[in-house]
């Protein structure tokens, strides 16, 4: 039998149920599913912040979940030596990412002859919504820990 490596990334901070749905499609799509998983530096560069979450411990929870068979570290956007390296199949992101243009991977796609596979993006939840719950809920939080 043939070995599919799919890779799928992200920052996993304030990991839910939208990021283990887009791990399980995407394990369904190949034998082995490598994750890498956004640094520090990678995050704050494109999001603007630092993640809630530590690296180390983001990489932890990752590497628990049973569709999960190797976590890397995501140093940069579609890194082609990194998915030569790990001799990648096919990409699997969120289809929120659907239309938007980004060179790097398109190369990678062309010169190493890697499938591009998109997985519906759950609406309802994201990190960047739990933190805005958070904050909103800040006061009454605060509160109830107290309380505690």
């Amino acid at each position: 039998m043939k070995k599919i490596i799919v890779y799928t990334s992200g920052s996993f901070d304030l990991a839910h149920c939208g990021h283990t749905n887009v791990l399980k499609k995407a394990k369904k799509m190949g034998n082995c599913l490598i994750v890498g998983v956004s640094s520090n530096r990678l995050i704050k560069q494109y999001k603007g912040i630092e993640p809630v979450i530590s690296y180390r411990d983001r990489v932890s929870l990752i590497k628990d979940l049973k569709y999960v068979d190797k976590v890397i570290k995501q140093d940069k956007f579609f890194d082609i030596d990194q998915l030569r390296k790990y001799k990648i199949n096919i990409i699997v992101l969120g289809s929120d990412w659907k239309g938007k243009s980004f060179p790097e991977l398109e190369n990678c796609l062309i010169k190493l002859n890697i499938k591009m596979r998109y997985v519906p993006y759950t609406v309802r939840l994201s990190s960047s919504k739990i933190k805005e719950k958070i904050i909103k809920n800040a006061i009454p939080i605060i509160k109830a820990q107290s309380k505690r």
